[in-house]
């Protein structure tokens, strides 16, 4: 009697207490017309609407999911139906009501079908975005049936049938006139064990029965399950005259549990539930494949020899913990452990913890995710990032290499080119121009001579005098301009000055220069680099913008060349070789270039360089050895 007394399973809210806390939607939906018949509460925290309303509005559901994944889930759907696939399995996002959107893994079963067809299925949605476990531990779902619901029969001693009330009627159809003065035996389905004798020989001996679960056969022939609770009555006297046995219909409530017990061994995840100390108390088929153990094996075990055993401690503590503090239920989901399978091998999972309160205790439910491939797959990415950081890096070094011995190159052939305008400025100065002072010198003198005659020939002398002092004249210029800076003569800012002054002569405009500090140019090289700029600037605001006004300004920190001519076109504003030239003297200098339209009209050229550059051809290396040296990241 023991096993009529303990072995009964747990009851309909226990079942769906359990179920409705795994934190998967569990649905169950009629085809034609289309309508949810139930979906746990989880709908309403990912998709972010209540229940009644999927009730009201079934096409909320499709509607939430992303529309780049409905046809797809359409098609599943279809294949489904059509029995061109034996399963239901979909991977979907869902836009909730917030706008948040999650992954979801959606399997179904066929419950029911109809000349062929199915017209009842269910399934079992899982958030494989953030594994949220199930929400707040809900109380037991479903009240005590009132008694009046139930059927209340009393027999006598002998086991017939003395009363019979509404709920007995409305359970196994008999009216009180059809079953009063019958043997309750006639409930009995044929063939089945004559348990009625049983009760009344454990009932004779002062015990009770309670919440047997049994089979009895309705008027209109169906079997259905019931419940029975069975008391003794007594007289006044205290002596036994019968029985008094209360019947309740289960029938309903254990298909919906096989329908639970369906989807919860269809659920991808491992599912594991311990009772407070820790042991099992329920696994389903997933777990049993993912630890290889069997479940006859697993239940009444430690759930810790199923991890590696450096992390058995760890857990031990995380449950007390977890039991000691479940408002706090968030912080024990998404956890990582090393799982021990039964041949030794281990393997990395991801648990999450939810608490469920039923009448034996506190029940905490493992939801179990083997996540060695995406271990594998994350190891497997971060190698490769790091071999493609170190490619580039190494790529990067060689680019840098290049960069500089192009630089270097450039620099030297501008170098050479300065050293040859130098030596041509040089050799006009030291030697045409000596030859052309002293020829001029002697035409000087013959004109003096000739006029002090008064010789009529002294007229054509002094225009050959005047004719040389000219090319004298000219010659110096084009030797100042070939090598115009020279710290003897008055440096960087005199060597502007003359610029100015020449390209006045030279070109007939208005060329004014100006400088409001000193000159901070201490180098001979960025000297040359900066009058090389203002030169090319002077000679295209000529040449190009036809400018009759242009002002060469120096500071401490710019050379700027302003002109009044006709501006950048726009067809024209691509950098040409001068310009490129020009952009390259400023990187020399450690400043950078700009050239732009005026606010009216003209152009304006801006050099901007450091307050010293003396040290500009440092500062370029100092980078390029930088940039070499950068530390890798791992």
């Amino acid at each position: 009697m023991r096993q009529m007394t303990h072995a009964a399973p747990p009851d309909e809210a226990r079942f769906r207490l359990l179920v409705e806390n795994i934190g998967d939607v569990l649905w169950f939906k009629e085809l034609n017309p289309p309508r949810f018949t139930y979906v746990s509460p989880s709908f309403e925290r990912i998709w972010g609407y209540g229940v009644p309303e999927l009730h009201r509005k079934p096409a909320l559901w499709e509607e939430c999911i992303h529309p780049e994944d409905r046809s797809a889930v359409r098609e599943a759907l279809q294949l489904w139906f059509d029995d061109a696939k034996a399963d239901y399995v979909a991977h979907y996002r869902v836009i909730g009501r917030d706008g948040q959107v999650r992954w979801l893994a959606d399997r179904g079963i066929i419950l029911g079908r109809k000349d062929g067809k199915p017209y009842q299925i269910g399934g079992i949605a899982s958030d494989i975005t953030e594994r949220e476990a199930a929400e707040a531990v809900r109380k037991r779902l479903a009240a005590v049936v009132e008694s009046s619901d139930d059927a209340i029969i009393t027999l006598d001693l002998d086991g017939v049938i003395q009363t019979w009330n509404v709920g007995a009627e409305r359970i196994f159809q008999y009216s009180a006139e059809e079953a009063v003065g019958k043997p309750v035996s006639f409930l009995r389905p044929p063939q089945a064990a004559d348990d009625e004798a049983v009760f009344r020989r454990y009932i004779r001996r002062g015990k009770r029965i309670e919440h047997y679960e049994t089979r009895r056969l309705r008027k209109d022939g169906r079997i259905i399950d019931i419940s029975l609770s069975i008391s003794p009555l007594k007289d006044a006297a205290g002596r036994l005259t019968g029985f008094s046995k209360i019947s309740r219909d289960i029938t309903q409530r254990n298909v919906d549990r096989r329908m639970f017990d369906r989807l919860l061994e269809a659920a991808p995840d491992g599912f594991v539930i311990l009772d407070a100390p820790g042991r099992i108390w329920l696994a389903n088929a997933r777990a049993e494949r993912l630890f290889g153990i069997p479940r006859k094996a697993m239940i009444g075990t430690a759930f810790e020899i199923m991890l590696a055993p450096w992390e058995r401690d760890h857990f031990d503590k995380l449950r007390k913990d977890f039991l000691a503090r479940p408002e706090h239920a968030e912080r024990f989901r998404g956890m990582e452990l090393a799982g021990l399978r039964k041949d030794g091998s281990e393997f990395s999972m991801e648990i999450s913890l939810s608490q469920v309160e039923t009448p034996e205790g506190a029940l905490i439910i493992i939801d179990i995710t083997d996540i060695t491939e995406r271990k594998t797959t994350e190891q497997t990415i971060r190698t490769l990032n790091a071999e493609l950081e170190l490619r580039v890096q190494e790529r990067t070094a060689e680019l840098m290499e290049q960069i500089a011995a192009r630089r270097q190159l450039e620099e030297e052939i501008l170098q050479i080119s300065e050293r040859e305008q130098r030596r041509i400025g040089q050799d006009l100065h030291d030697d045409l121009g000596q030859q052309l002072a002293g020829a001029w010198m002697m035409a000087d003198v013959l004109q003096r001579t000739l006029m002090a005659e008064k010789l009529p020939q002294s007229t054509a002398a002094k225009k050959i005098s005047e004719l040389l002092q000219k090319a004298l004249s000219h010659t110096r210029g084009l030797a100042r301009g070939l090598h115009p800076v020279s710290p003897e003569q008055g440096g960087f800012t005199r060597a502007l000055e003359n610029l100015a002054a020449q390209s006045s002569e030279l070109f007939g405009v208005k060329c004014r220069f100006a400088c409001r500090d000193t000159a901070p140019i201490q180098t001979e090289t960025a000297m040359m680099h900066l009058y090389r700029i203002t030169q090319e600037a002077v000679s295209n605001a000529v040449k190009h913008g036809k400018a009759k006004n242009i002002r060469i300004r120096l500071t401490a920190t710019a050379l700027t060349i302003t002109d009044d001519g006709g501006g950048i076109q726009a067809k024209l504003k691509g950098d040409g070789m001068g310009l490129r030239v020009m952009r390259y003297r400023a990187e020399m200098c450690g400043g950078t270039l700009s050239v732009r339209n005026g606010r009216t009209k003209g152009v304006v050229v801006s050099c901007e360089f450091p307050p010293t550059t003396s040290h500009a051809e440092e500062n370029e290396s100092t980078r390029i050895a930088a940039q070499k040296a950068r530390p890798r990241r791992r």
